[in-house]
């Protein structure tokens, strides 16, 4: 065996045993996937679960509201466990969540929508001080149930940084968002590449392995990704 090909083979190896590796959580679900109940056609049970168990097994947390008001209770017990006492967010007509900013303002937790001006050194100060916020908060398009992905579109009101620099990213959508696969996610929103500046598709935590296949969470990214389903 080559030197190339044994560390191809390191590459596969490593890659089998970090998919497989969940990271525990009394909040994540992992959930068999259910026969489909029409050809071609998942049930919405079907997508949800299939959701679960991947974005899970990816190492990322997954939580079932079944309110918008149970989603913002749910966003104030996670700042609080993470002491944070700011939120880097998309504006909350965005995310989806009325309500959201006074809520996290009655448990004096500041709400920062991500504006940067655009002279130096006013810009690069700015970038420093939403470095130090620990929770970033976004809604999402939609989801894939195959990968476990959610699909974040950034704009005006949507701050591409939320979902990108503080250490924990929470993500909220509507159970009915859930798709089967990308290519249906993209037949269901047939504008994306117009709704924004910027579309990133989110699988787990951030992971960068060196040489030795060492991996390492929230190097390029949130080290922790939350997502809220509600309905």
């Amino acid at each position: 065996m080559t030197p190339r090909e044994k560390i191809l083979t390191r590459i596969a190896a490593n890659l089998r045993r970090t998919r497989g590796a969940a990271v525990p959580s009394s909040q994540a679900h992992r959930a068999p996937v259910r026969a489909t109940a029409e050809p071609g056609r998942a049930p919405a049970g079907s997508l949800r679960d299939r959701f679960d168990a991947e974005l899970v097994a990816l190492g990322g947390i997954v939580h079932h509201v079944a309110t918008a008001a149970d989603a913002v209770g749910l966003i104030v017990d996670v700042c609080g466990r993470h002491g944070a006492s700011r939120v880097l967010a998309w504006d909350e007509r965005f995310v989806g969540l009325a309500g959201l900013r006074s809520a996290l303002s009655e448990h004096r937790i500041g709400y920062d929508t991500g504006w940067l001006p655009d002279g130096e050194p006013a810009r690069t100060e700015r970038l420093a001080g939403l470095g130090k916020i620990p929770v970033g908060v976004t809604g999402a398009i939609g989801a894939i149930a195959e990968s476990g992905t959610i699909a974040v579109v950034s704009g005006p009101g949507r701050p591409r940084l939320a979902s990108l620099l503080p250490p924990v990213h929470i993500a909220v959508l509507g159970v009915e968002r859930i798709h089967a696969s990308l290519a249906d996610l993209l037949a269901a929103h047939a504008g994306v590449v117009d709704d924004g500046s910027n579309l990133v598709l989110i699988s787990g935590p951030s992971r960068t392995a060196d040489i030795e296949m060492t991996l390492t969470r929230g190097v390029h990214g949130p080290g922790e990704v939350q997502v809220i389903l509600i309905g």
